[in-house]
């Protein structure tokens, strides 16, 4: 279950770094949000995907790109649900995704943790 969940994860990730909004969509969950809690924010798909086409429109989609330093896996007993723990080395920024599994493997919700 975990290959198929590191296969899923690298095109999400490659879609978003290259402004695919249309494989982001297939990849993120209906009720996917990406939290800031240093912010206190909180960004729902529907304004991503937007601001992504505009930016890929504009020719002025350029994301930075982090060196990640670790991810730790931690599945659920029933493998249907997953959190990832990304570490980047850059910043020590840390990073959560909850992955879960139902047919096939959808991010629920990136969350940028205080640090």
């Amino acid at each position: 279950m975990d290959n198929q969940l590191e296969e899923v994860r690298n095109i999400w990730t490659e879609a978003f770094y290259s402004g695919n909004y249309d494989v982001l969509r297939h990849y993120e969950h209906d009720k996917f949000k990406v939290v800031y809690e240093q912010d206190g924010r909180v960004e729902t798909s529907y304004v991503r995907y937007d601001r992504i086409a505009h930016a890929v429109q504009n020719g002025v989609w350029k994301p930075h790109r982090p060196q990640v330093e670790f991810e730790e896996y931690e599945f659920n007993p029933n493998q249907t649900e997953c959190r990832v723990l990304i570490g980047l080395e850059q910043d020590k920024q840390r990073l959560q995704e909850l992955w879960r599994y139902d047919q096939e493997w959808k991010i629920v919700e990136l969350r940028f943790l205080k640090a």
